[in-house]
């Protein structure tokens, strides 16, 4: 009777089973025990995180005209009528799926691009002509060393020195500079412009029973200037007056040329503002005031 063989013979035996196997194969241990995804895979999503690194770019780096989407929006509308999109019936088992938002929503959204960019254009085309008309109004006059007009992003703003208006510590209109405040509301009211009047004055603290403070001899000079103007034709609910004090310098209070700069009225006619009033008419199907009006607009 033959003895069993123990537990370190049938281990030597497999070890010896598995070398064999593999020299006949040609493939050594380390292949083996090598497992994973072929290595094509590797290179291939390198190559997909490059094609969508320059599709990123390529995309952050372009931009939208918005003046080229408006004309194909705008001849879109003019070739098919308008837009719209046809309701969709659900069936029992429905393959499509019916739009969420409605449609008068998503055409009234396409309706209102037109008439945005119509009101910015009018508004450009207007601020330019109180630019030029002011420009006009000092260049005849020759008021340049008190009249400035500055063309910023809130709109036309014309800067008067006070010296020339008001006696120091007044907010009396001087009767010799009268004159300027009344030419300049021939050109207001021609233009039915809206207008925003403050009043800014140096550092110098006024301490007086008529003005506590630089803030009501400011807003008292501001109101001054619109009264005149309203005394022209402008219309009181196109103007409005800002008081600032000493709180919006233009240059520093350091020097007495400085201090003189920065007492001022200014006049500004307002981007925001007219916009809103052009759109508001627009809705109300008033239409553009004939005043505003440009030539090509």
């Amino acid at each position: 009777m033959s003895r069993p063989q123990d537990q370190d013979d049938f281990t030597g035996e497999a070890e010896y089973g598995a070398e064999a196997w593999a020299g006949a194969t040609g493939a050594g241990s380390d292949e083996l025990e090598e497992e994973g995804l072929p290595p094509w895979l590797a290179t291939f999503g390198d190559l997909m995180t490059l094609l969508l690194t320059f599709f990123v770019l390529l995309y952050s780096m372009s931009e939208i005209r918005v003046e080229e989407f408006t004309q194909a929006s705008q001849s879109l509308q003019e070739a098919f009528g308008s837009i719209s999109f046809l309701p969709v019936e659900p069936s029992a088992s429905p393959s499509v799926i019916p739009l969420e938002q409605p449609e008068a929503r998503i055409s009234e959204e396409i309706q209102i691009l037109p008439d945005d960019m119509r009101i910015f254009a009018i508004t450009d085309a207007y601020l330019e002509q109180i630019a030029r008309r002011l420009e006009e109004l000092i260049e005849d006059n020759e008021l340049d060393e008190v009249f400035s007009v500055l063309r910023t992003e809130d709109g036309v703003r014309l800067r008067i020195l006070s010296t020339t208006l008001f006696d120091s510590g007044s907010a009396a209109l001087d009767p010799a500079s009268i004159w300027m405040i009344q030419a300049l509301g021939e050109i207001t009211t021609a233009l039915e412009a809206p207008a925003v009047v403050s009043g800014h004055t140096d550092d110098v603290p006024i301490q007086t029973a008529q003005f506590p403070s630089n803030w009501e001899l400011s807003a008292a000079r501001a109101a001054g200037v619109a009264r005149a103007l309203v005394a022209q034709g402008h219309d009181t609910e196109a103007i409005r007056v800002e008081g600032y004090g000493e709180f919006r310098p233009v240059v520093g209070n350091d020097t007495p040329e400085d201090r003189a700069q920065n007492r001022r009225v200014e006049v500004l006619f307002s981007r925001d503002d007219i916009m809103m009033i052009l759109r508001r008419r627009l809705e109300q199907g008033l239409g553009i005031p004939e005043a505003w009006q440009v030539q090509g607009s």
